[in-house]
Parts: C-alpha cells; sequence; structure tokens
C-alpha cells in the first residue's frame, strides 16, 4: 500500500486514497464492490425488515452495502470521511435513494446520536491506529438507538496492536467487550474462519441497545 497513516492525522489518507482509485474500485485495497462477505453471511442468518427504519453506514467506501440495505427498506445514511468516496458513490449510484455524504466519526453530527434502528460497520476501526479504538467504538455505539442494532464485521487476531503492526489494524477479541462496556449487548457472533483476504477469521458480530426497562430487569 502506498499511501500510509500518519498516527496523528489518522484520517487523512482516505481521500488521496479514494482520489487515486479507479470507478472499478481498484486502487482500494477493500473494496469489493458487491456486499461485503462478512455481510452477507449475516443476511445469510438474519431476516431483515427495514421498512420505517433508518441505517447508518459507518464508512461507507465505495458504497455497496449501503445499496443492499436500502433493497431491505430502510432509509439509509452512508457516510465517509473522504470526499472522494462519497463522490464515487454518487457516481456509481446516481438513482439510488441513499443519503450518501461526508462525514467525520470522530466529530459527527449531533442529532445523530441514539437515532438509527440499525448500524454497520465493517472495517472501519481497523484502518484507524490502534491509540483511537476506544474513541471511535464509542462513537459508533452512540448512534444506535434503544431497541437498535449494529452489525459490526472485523478481522480479528491475537496480535497485538501497534502502530507499526498495520494497517490494516486487526482487532483483538477484546474489540466486543469495548462494545458492550459502552451498554449494548453481544446477541450473536459468528466467526468466519480464514475469510479475510490475508487468511485472517472475520468476526461478525450483532449487538443492540436495550430499553432502559430491559436493562434493568
Amino acid at each position: 500500500m502506498d499511501l500510509l497513516p500518519e498516527e496523528d492525522k489518522p484520517t487523512a489518507w482516505f481521500d488521496p486514497l479514494y482520489a487515486g482509485a479507479d470507478e472499478d474500485g481498484t486502487g482500494v485495497p477493500w473494496a469489493n464492490m458487491a456486499t461485503h462477505p462478512g455481510f452477507d453471511a449475516w443476511l445469510a442468518k438474519n431476516a431483515l425488515d427495514g421498512k420505517c427504519k433508518t441505517a447508518l453506514i459507518v464508512g461507507c467506501g465505495m458504497g455497496d452495502d449501503a445499496i443492499e440495505l436500502a433493497s431491505h427498506g430502510f432509509s439509509v445514511t452512508a457516510f465517509d470521511v473522504s470526499d472522494a468516496a462519497i463522490a464515487h458513490c454518487r457516481r456509481r449510484f446516481p438513482d439510488i435513494s441513499v443519503d450518501f455524504r461526508v462525514a467525520d466519526l470522530f466529530n459527527p453530527p449531533s442529532k445523530w446520536k441514539r437515532r438509527f434502528d440499525f448500524l454497520l460497520e465493517i472495517y472501519t476501526i481497523q484502518a484507524l491506529p490502534p491509540k483511537y479504538e476506544q474513541n471511535v467504538i464509542g462513537k459508533i455505539a452512540d448512534f444506535v438507538r434503544e431497541t437498535g442494532q449494529l452489525v459490526t464485521v472485523a478481522i480479528v487476531s491475537d496480535e497485538p496492536r501497534t502502530f507499526e503492526s498495520g494497517p490494516p489494524w486487526a482487532l483483538t477479541p477484546g474489540h466486543q467487550t469495548a462494545f458492550v462496556q459502552q451498554g449494548l449487548t453481544l446477541t450473536d457472533h459468528q466467526i468466519l474462519s480464514g475469510a479475510s483476504r490475508r487468511g485472517n477469521d472475520l468476526w461478525v458480530s450483532t449487538l443492540t441497545r436495550p430499553c432502559p426497562d430491559s436493562a434493568v430487569q
């Protein structure tokens, strides 16, 4: 990978990467140009009805997972910090009613707090230097409304997370605990053995935010 992040400018490398990418995704190492296989595996096990519900895609990249969610009836907002990524999405899907927009996970719109019925996060956390893990997990969890659902797809390894080891910075099994510490409940966990492009395991986790009444029972 020619473009590398600076530890103190964790998102600055994304826009040059997407600006240099072709419309077929060449140049973006994580682009699938289709529904992500980890989310596809989740959909194979879970019925999804988005009628009258909102969904948010964190770090939407080239936009394919947003299109998948829209096909299930959700009102979808999909954001990326990269202007070039969002431009790709809008060119690729000009007739799809997805709200593709530029936004920064470190400083998201305040109106998104506890707003969404369904959240999808794929590879965003591990594309950022390890020292930001707890911060971004808190930001992502805070988008989930009461009774809402979060699905995360992550490459997981037991190796220590250091800046020198990435990108990408594979997560450890402890990332699930970090989401639970943000008030979410882990409701399902699927391991896709060796399913990443580098042969690592993919962890597909489902979490929900309980209603306050159910949390005290």
